[in-house]
């Protein structure tokens, strides 16, 4: 039997997707860890963990105070 991944991990899956379409560009701001977990339905520590999946996958960097932005050059 198949297990589904964690929901962190759809989450950024899905944000993953947004991103490679162009949904969501270079330079572009995330919604913030809140707002994340809001739009997906899911605990903030879940939304902590996708945006943190995503950083692990060199999508997205974070500034101090400023949030979470797309890296400029994907490729």
């Amino acid at each position: 039997m198949a297990t589904r991944p964690p929901h962190y991990r759809r989450v950024a899956d899905d944000i993953e997707g947004k991103i490679r379409s162009g949904e969501y560009p270079s330079g572009h701001q995330l919604p913030s860890v809140s707002e994340i977990g809001e739009i997906y339905h899911v605990a903030r520590s879940t939304a902590y963990r996708a945006v943190k999946e995503l950083h692990e996958r060199n999508l997205v960097y974070g500034q101090q105070g400023q949030g979470v932005f797309v890296i400029e050059d994907l490729d």
